[in-house]
């Protein structure tokens, strides 16, 4: 794609990024008769295919062991294998670094044979070691995802061919975590050789087996986080066995990925990739307009309508399981009023859902928990029509001793989720809870602060997103009392211990037609007293340039960019 270097340089400067690039190679001559160039010159050399995607990420690492946030999956998924993978869609599941796996009859043992012609890009071959090694890693740093290595008993490489994981208790929905970057495979000789834990050192902090090291106290993970250097080395570098690398990142600017040479798949289409940090959706329009830009990803209804039947533009739709949601602190030192059950339940009925769920554009709906639709045991949407409730939420809020009302913090990322800017959601929310009497000031903050204050349960109330680790319902489990994100609204287990004993139940039952009926126990319970009211999950729009072929979005990785092409 032939880049207009000063209006790109121009719109760069509007949303205060540095621009940057270089004059494209100048034409070849015109051929003489018989097809040679003119005179003595040479045929140009052939532009390098270069895709630029534009996004508002909300990544701060590139290290799989430490990466949480929506977009890092992006990312990483170019640049590292997993045992398996998702190809086009979530409902298909294949083998990616393993050639094949096996489940014993009891669910609780996992046999991995693995592709034997993988290599990593340093050439070194990948072996089970590898995975074994990466994984054991991923726990000790203890990131925020170590929760999906909880249910792991040990996992063994009795050759470089073979991987067993042998689980404490039967979890359907193995399989499925082994997609998330948690579980990617890194080259542990170049990991090691930048400031990774080494082998010895993990084999002595499992000497008794992973379930007895991630029942210890935690103070050894902190130490092992401190004592592996490898993530300065990995936010800017990569060590995995994908089609790409990371070659440069400039953080709030942009990524850019080169063909990984030692590839043992099929040969990428692009030579690099450009990941450009565009926070402004009408910038990311007009780029993508002026073909400055291939993908832009953060667009909402205001700039998707003027690009429909655009010349060279296609608009393209995606239902994602991301959902926003209100966070309300169980803490009273924190929460203040907020963290009264009465009070909490009188938000969810005064929230105006129609008009939330217009600010998101078309065929936005709303779950009743934290359990998107679309997967299996999620329950049909909430009724917009039959909110607000005003009357009913006033009548909670006098029964909680707040009839005169209360103010509180309101605590947003200035991020744009799916097109969705933040910042204004939060003010239609203002609007919604005024009308019962609770006076909200916006503290709006960058992401990335203010992801620390909200997983450490500081915030009295929050607007924020989530999307699953993994596709299926085990995941939000998550939001259970006792559980990561119940306790980011510090919701202990002993506050609701039967619906922390649903959850624990629900984690381990196999069967569809069991799981089903428990999600739905569970989900009931949470619409009538939890810490979260669900605003939307997010569906929408994003444009490409036309042409580009294996666009479509999938959940799990946003853009599938080891497949793209066009």
């Amino acid at each position: 794609m032939k880049k207009r270097l000063l209006l790109l340089c121009l719109v760069l400067l509007l949303v205060w990024l540095p621009a940057c690039g270089g004059a494209p190679a100048a034409p070849a001559a015109p051929p003489a008769a018989g097809g040679e160039p003119a005179g003595d010159e040479t045929p140009a050399a052939e532009e390098d295919k270069h895709l630029i995607v534009a996004v508002n990420p909300d990544y701060e690492s590139f290290d799989p062991a430490v990466t949480y946030e929506a977009y890092g999956m992006l990312i990483l998924h170019a640049c590292y294998d997993n045992l398996l993978e998702f190809v086009g869609s979530l409902d298909n599941l294949q083998a990616a670094a393993a050639e094949s796996f096996e489940t014993s009859a009891d669910g609780l043992t996992y046999t991995f044979t693995l592709r034997p012609d993988v290599k990593f890009s340093s050439g070194n071959p990948l072996t089970a070691a590898d995975v074994k090694w990466s994984v054991e890693r991923a726990i000790m740093i203890g990131g925020n995802a170590v929760f999906m290595a909880e249910g792991l008993e040990a996992i063994e490489a009795p050759d470089d061919a073979t991987v067993i994981f042998r689980l404490k208790e039967t979890d359907p929905s193995f399989p499925v975590k082994l997609t998330y970057n948690f579980f990617s495979i890194l080259d542990s000789k170049t990991a090691q050789e930048h400031g990774a834990l080494s082998e010895e050192t993990l084999s002595g902090y499992f000497a008794d087996g992973i379930a007895a090291r991630m029942a210890a106290a935690p103070e050894a993970s902190v130490a092992a986080a401190v004592e592996d250097t490898a993530k300065i080395w990995l936010d800017s570098n990569s060590a995995g066995s994908g089609p790409y690398v990371i070659e440069s990142y400039t953080p709030k600017v942009e990524v850019v990925l080169a063909r990984n040479v030692n590839y043992w798949g099929e040969t990428p289409y692009y030579d690099k990739i450009t990941v450009s940090t565009i926070t402004d959706p009408n910038a990311q329009a007009m780029m993508l307009q002026q073909g400055d830009v291939d993908v832009a990803f953060n667009l909402g209804p205001e700039q998707i309508n003027p690009l429909e039947g655009k010349e060279g533009v296609t608009v393209m739709d995606r239902q994602t399981l991301t959902a926003s949601f209100l966070l309300m602190n169980r803490s009273e030192e924190i929460g203040g009023p907020i963290a009264d059950p009465l009070v909490q339940r009188a938000i969810r009925l005064a929230l105006d859902y129609p008009g939330i769920q217009s600010i998101a554009g078309v065929d936005t709906e709303t779950p009743v928990a934290p359990f998107p639709l679309g997967l299996l045991g999620s329950l049909p949407p909430l009724d917009p029509a039959a909110y607000p409730q005003i009357e009913s939420a006033k009548a909670l809020m006098e029964e909680a001793g707040f009839a005169d009302g209360f103010a509180v913090d309101f605590y947003v990322p200035t991020t744009n989720i799916i097109g969705v800017d933040f910042v204004t959601l939060a003010q239609k929310i203002q609007s919604d809870l005024a009308a019962i009497g609770i006076t909200t000031t916006i503290v709006p903050e960058d992401i990335m602060i203010s992801l620390e204050t909200y997983r450490n349960g500081q915030q009295p109330l929050g607007l924020w997103y989530w999307n699953p680790d993994y596709p299926d319902n085990n995941s939000q489990l998550a939001f259970m009392p006792g559980n990561s994100v119940g306790l980011r609204a510090n919701w202990a287990a002993d506050m609701s211990p039967e619906l922390a004993a649903l959850a624990a139940e629900a984690a381990t039952t196999t069967g569809d037609a069991a799981r089903i009926e428990l999600f739905r126990q569970i989900q009931e319970s949470m619409s009538e007293d939890s810490p979260f009211a669900m605003l939307m999950q997010h569906s929408g729009q994003y444009a490409i340039r036309a042409g580009l072929q294996n666009a479509e979005y999938i959940d799990r990785y946003y853009l599938d960019l080891k497949r793209i092409n066009g």
